[in-house]
């Protein structure tokens, strides 16, 4: 516990010294957008980690036996981005017999407390819903089609990082901090003793929301970026199981590339600089690799982008077989409903290679030597065609 009290007082500063360096990042015309801009995100994370404090140390008192939660056969679902490990997690969590983070709870609410305390705030905003859901929709409606957002859906526990430093996603603040680019190959680059302390603090605050919503639910997480982590994940977690989603680089390149523009408008010229394309480029081939090279075993299971387009339920199905988990009848029915709707759906994302400079022979020459994946993988469930 007091170890997660370090992480969260330790980042106020170092964060502040990161945005401080990063701030002609972009060229020293953006510099007038990205000093305010950077002033009210360290602010952010300095009254998020305070209320963290705050709430961590609550949970000692109030909630102290989270510590006896046990974590049964988590489920991970990583792989390249863009690769439809989004659709799987919001899928798979509408069977109640999961449990998986939603963005409030990833965001404001890693402590026990936290969560009993915007549960309540949102009880008494309910007469508002409606304008909210207005605002949302006002302010995110780019966003949407590249990755719903919304403060009730399913998203990325990697998020719980954030106000530890622990999370890759700050290097489009800071594209030049070598700490960020080092978390982007976690089994890698992180050492040893870094590893255990992010994922200790990882572990109790899994703990804490399993303690919240019910020990007998099994843990849902998806995260791609996990997918550099997945060597420490199954050493970690000695019962967890991975999803590994995969898609072609062709396809998954740009797609990532592009949906990194509403962020770099924010950000600054709205493009990705040559130098952060180039190492974006080469830690999705690192991705690649990992995934081609995955020790074979029954707790992997690699699934093709094609399969959850072209037959949804059965793929599904599969899934739930490889985690020996029987789905509820009401599941089953959601399943179907899905499975019925993907057969028209088409993604309203639309993107171009040649924004990048990139061609598909440029990029199937740079990943010719882990794509297709399975050259390596003898063993592994697997539904790439």
């Amino acid at each position: 516990m007091f170890r997660a009290l370090f992480l969260h007082l330790a980042a106020i500063p170092v964060f502040g010294l990161q945005l401080l360096r990063a701030i002609p990042a972009e060229g020293w015309r953006h510099v007038w957008k990205r000093i305010p801009l950077f002033l009210l995100i360290w602010a952010l994370l300095c009254l998020l980690n305070l209320l963290h404090v705050l709430g961590h140390l609550a949970d000692e008192v109030l909630f102290s036996n989270y510590k006896n939660t046990a974590i049964k056969k988590p489920v991970f679902i990583l792989g390249i981005p863009r690769s439809g490990t989004t659709y799987l997690q919001r899928l798979l969590s509408h069977e109640k017999k999961f449990t998986t983070f939603t963005t409030w709870e990833a965001l404001l609410a890693p402590s026990v407390t936290e969560k009993y305390f915007y549960c309540a705030i949102g009880w008494l905003m309910r007469p508002f819903n409606v304008l909210l859901k207005l605002i949302r929709v006002t302010l995110l409606r780019q966003m949407d089609a590249i990755h719903k957002l919304g403060l009730q859906e399913p998203e990325e526990d990697f998020l719980l990082l954030l106000p530890v430093l622990g999370c890759f996603l700050p290097v489009f603040l800071c594209p030049n901090s070598t700490h960020y680019w080092k978390l982007g190959q976690f089994d890698k680059h992180v050492p040893a003793w870094q590893k255990k302390l992010i994922l200790d603090f990882y572990r109790h605050c899994l703990q804490k929301h399993i303690y919240f919503h019910g020990a007998e639910k099994r843990l849902l997480s998806k995260n791609p970026s996990y997918t550099s982590w997945s060597e420490s994940l199954l050493a970690y977690f000695p019962d967890a199981q991975l999803i590994a989603c995969t898609r072609s680089p062709q396809q998954a390149v740009p797609s990532q590339l592009s949906a990194m523009g509403p962020a770099m408008h924010i950000l600054g010229s709205g493009l990705l600089s040559q130098n952060t394309r180039n190492k974006l480029i080469d830690l999705l081939y690192n991705y690649y690799f990992q995934l081609g090279n995955i020790e074979p075993n029954k707790r992997v299971y690699l699934l093709s982008m094609t399969a959850l387009q072209n037959n949804l339920k059965d793929t599904v199905l599969d899934i739930l077989n490889f985690l020996i988990f029987q789905p509820s009848s009401s599941f089953i029915h959601t399943l179907d409903q899905a499975d019925e709707n993907s057969r028209c759906y088409k993604s309203s994302h639309v993107y171009h290679p040649a924004l990048f400079s990139l061609s598909e022979n440029m990029i199937a020459e740079k990943f010719h030597d882990v794509w297709p994946l399975g050259h390596s993988t003898t063993g592994i469930r697997k539904q790439e065609t």
